[in-house]
């Protein structure tokens, strides 16, 4: 969702085999109709940022190429992350970053994997049957089974939905080979009780931390 409260549209098109996932300019109409000066001097500066969600920029146009269907849930994700980070240009120095933790995170998985290998928002079941929405789930080499689930840690209050649902998931058989990873900012530094908390479930990792830690699960076959 844009900062005003419009939602982010995301569109697909068929491409020579593939699929072009865009936001049909989108974001760049919305910082015109604010008054922003929309051109390449806007482009340019935003284009290394766009660039770090593995997307493209074409006159203020987010797109970027999807090869499979099973690849376009992450996609878009991506491509609607970066699209309002350009809308975020119409926000003032107070109001929230550009780059939201979670999309981060996402990128970071993807950039250690590939995209082939992230599922996102994917629905599992505890020991006792509620279920639960994993924000990223990494998938071995040959993409038949998941090795990790990752989640943020967004602010203190995802403790302990975090402790509940990696608690539940441990419980479950089917599960017990998946590594369960909560990424935390370290910017925002977590109380030391919190911290054990959650690594009785699961591991916790610095953001900082996350390039150096996926990279383990390049060669999980």
């Amino acid at each position: 969702m844009y900062h005003n409260g419009q939602s982010v549209v995301v569109m697909i098109r068929p491409d020579d085999g593939g699929f072009i996932v865009h936001d049909n300019s989108y974001a760049a109409m919305l910082l015109s109709n604010l008054g922003f000066a929309v051109g390449k001097r806007l482009g340019d500066a935003l284009a290394p940022q766009v660039a770090s969600y593995g997307c493209d920029l074409t006159e203020l146009r987010v797109w970027r190429r999807c090869e499979t269907l099973e690849d376009i849930g992450a996609i878009l994700a991506l491509v609607g992350c970066a699209s309002r980070l350009i809308a975020d240009q119409a926000l003032k120095a107070d109001r929230p970053p550009l780059h939201d933790f979670k999309s981060s995170l996402l990128s970071k998985v993807v950039s250690a994997v590939g995209v082939q290998r992230v599922r996102t928002n994917e629905e599992v079941s505890g020991h006792l049957g509620s279920r639960y929405r994993v924000s990223t789930v990494v998938l071995d080499r040959a993409q038949h089974k998941p090795i990790a689930f990752v989640e943020p840690i967004t602010d203190r209050d995802a403790i302990a939905r975090r402790f509940k649902q990696f608690y539940d998931l441990s419980l479950n058989p089917n599960y017990e080979q998946i590594e369960r990873i909560a990424v935390y900012d370290e910017a925002t530094p977590m109380p030391s009780g919190d911290a054990l908390l959650i690594e009785e479930v699961g591991n916790l990792v610095r953001f900082a931390d996350t390039t150096q830690r996926f990279r383990s699960w390049a060669t999980v076959q």
